[in-house]
């Protein structure tokens, strides 16, 4: 199993697209963010799962991190769900793809979406898609090509996002790079690929790239014992119906992984004891999960499947703060574990993305 062992928040990047923002028919959030309508769609993927994808556009001259109301009519019912999404920089976009595995007529109606948004404070450098031959369009429909930093600093975690045209500059989807690019240093180039939904495959006419560091992490809540019990979550998927059952001392989330690859979820929970011991299911059955604590920060983490929905619940909060050397033991050993596994996936990563290639 491939856990995603990198534990410490590092900065989130945004770079330059390949094309000029086109500023007309738009559904309106404010007038600086916003998802046009020429890129906002609804479709069932090749697994039948309805799937919405498009851009959310920033015009504004600071970084801001958007959040997306999602409304389909999906029969007599109206799905509601919201979701933020990763950092859009000055003047840049950042698409997004998700799947709604709860609709289940044939002819689901996507609705306007809203948009809200708050500033970012977080610092960027230059990473940039790099033009010319070796942004190549192969026979199969996928795309492959490079990515630089033009910086004078190491980024990140960076992923590479691309809507997906068909003839006539149609939207039809968006894809997400498979590689795993966790640090691009100053001057240097990285290699891409990216897939688009089996089903767009031999109609792909072009691709809109986005080099974006993934590796934000998002602020929330629930209500625990009565008041707010705050967190923090990071995440290649999306994140909602977050609940706390005060009773079971358990929290249920739902988790999707919109991306042909696998994926992974950094659940970042306050201290309460030394002595917790956080357990994770998926579907009612238990998973392998990886449990660390930083500074005053226990961090669970646990994979995503490739294009998968999940109802997560993680027990193991309010443990007792007693002394137990076994504990002790177990805090010792922990942080040891995620350095070696750390190792090992990048080993196994290295070998499915030469597979791939």
């Amino acid at each position: 199993m491939a856990l995603y062992t990198k534990m410490k928040q590092i900065k989130t990047v945004v770079a330059s697209s390949l094309f000029i923002l086109v500023l007309s028919i738009t559904y309106s959030a404010s007038a600086e963010v916003w998802i046009p309508e020429y890129e906002y769609a609804g479709y069932f993927d090749s697994d039948g799962i309805y799937t919405v994808v498009g851009a959310v556009k920033n015009s504004e001259e600071y970084a801001v991190i958007p959040t997306v109301q999602f409304s389909i009519r999906d029969g007599d019912k109206l799905i509601l769900e919201s979701y933020p999404l990763p950092v859009a920089g000055p003047l840049k976009d950042i698409p997004f793809k998700i799947k709604f595995a709860q609709v289940f007529t044939e002819n689901p109606v996507l609705e306007e979406p809203k948009v809200t948004f708050v500033q970012s404070t977080k610092d960027y450098t230059d990473i940039e898609v790099v033009y010319g031959s070796t942004l190549f369009k192969h026979h199969d429909g996928h795309v492959s090509g490079f990515i630089m930093n033009n910086g004078d600093s190491p980024s990140y975690n960076v992923k590479v996002y691309a809507l997906i045209h068909g003839e006539g500059g149609k939207f039809m989807d968006v894809g997400k790079s498979i590689e795993t690019i966790e640090k691009i240093e100053p001057g240097e180039k990285k290699e891409f690929s990216i897939y688009p939904d089996p089903q767009f495959a031999t109609k792909v006419s072009y691709y809109s790239c986005f080099a974006i560091g993934d590796d934000m992490v998002i602020p929330t809540y629930v209500i625990k014992d009565g008041g707010k019990f705050n967190f923090r979550y990071k995440t290649e998927g999306y994140i909602d119906t977050i609940k706390f059952d005060d009773e079971t001392n358990t929290m249920s989330l739902f988790v999707r992984n919109p991306w042909p690859m696998l994926s992974y979820a950094n659940i970042e929970f306050p201290i309460e004891s030394q002595f917790q011991k956080f357990t994770v299911y998926q579907n009612d059955k238990q998973i392998e999960s990886l449990q660390s604590m930083d500074e005053d920060t226990w961090h669970i983490v646990f994979d995503l499947q490739p294009q998968s929905s999940s109802q997560i619940l993680i027990s193991g909060f309010g443990g007792k703060d007693e002394t137990d050397s076994n504990m002790y033991y177990l805090l010792g050993i922990i942080p040891a574990a995620a350095i070696i596994a750390g190792i090992f996936i990048q080993k196994k990563k290295k070998h499915q993305s030469d597979n791939v290639k």
